[in-house]
């Protein structure tokens, strides 16, 4: 297992140098349902997110709010794996502190971007996947083999 300051910072380093991944959850019927996101982060491993209330992954949190969620790269094999439960941001506040960000990663490719970026507030929700759980995966390391190459981080 590598050193947990050492894999915490690398993880939280690589969560934020992406800004999609893909979130899984389980509807009330147990069915799996896997959806990808754009996301923001904070320092707690914290994943924020925009949601259609219309949509199966709203409907989903709803019956049952534990996720799982995961970025991965492949042009240098590494993962970050979060699971926890999601929550609707309910405070003006709170929303407020995380809807800029948010937009700025939906509008930032000037030739598409996510079209929930234009919604009205009564339709969308800005969504919180509080981290209880979290793995770094770094196979990065040629002929490392499967030895040290999980870490999970605590929180």
């Amino acid at each position: 297992m590598a050193d947990q300051a050492v894999a915490r910072a690398t993880a939280i380093a690589f969560l934020k140098a992406h800004t999609a991944g893909v979130l899984a959850t389980v509807s009330g019927e147990g069915h799996p349902h896997a959806s990808a996101i754009y996301y923001t982060t904070d320092e707690r491993f914290s994943i924020y997110f925009l949601t259609l209330r219309s949509s199966r992954k709203y409907a989903a949190i709803q019956a049952n709010p534990w996720a799982a969620f995961v970025v991965g790269e492949e042009t240098v094999p590494q993962t970050l794996q979060i699971e926890g439960p999601v929550s609707e941001l309910r405070s003006d506040e709170e929303k407020q502190r995380r809807i800029p960000d948010l937009v700025k990663i939906l509008t930032s490719n000037s030739t598409y971007y996510a079209p929930i970026a234009k919604l009205d507030s009564t339709e969308s929700a800005v969504m919180w996947l509080d981290a209880k759980w979290v793995r770094w995966g770094d196979y990065a390391s040629p002929l490392q083999g499967t030895e040290d190459v999980l870490t999970e981080i605590k929180l």
